[in-house]
């Protein structure tokens, strides 16, 4: 399994389009994580309306993206790439 972690604030507008791409790719399981940094749009109700196999974690603050990326990997069931 691999685990693909989206790190957002206020990006509505890519979120769907991101999370399409992700889900069309073929290859091993996978795990989509949505860490939304303290967002003041509906991102987090919407993807979990129009995605709901997406783990949506909500930071209480701006994590800023590497935060956002440790929040992820802590809760992440999959592995890492060989060449990471």
């Amino acid at each position: 399994m691999i685990s693909v972690i989206i790190v957002n604030f206020n990006g509505k507008y890519y979120t769907e389009a991101c999370i399409e791409s992700v889900l069309s790719q073929t290859g091993p399981d996978r795990e989509i994580i949505l860490i939304d940094n303290a967002s003041s749009d509906d991102n987090t109700e919407f993807v979990r309306r129009r995605f709901p196999e997406v783990n949506v974690v909500e930071n209480k603050s701006n994590r800023g993206f590497a935060g956002g990326v440790n929040d992820g990997i802590r809760i992440s069931k999959g592995g890492l790439h060989p060449y990471a």
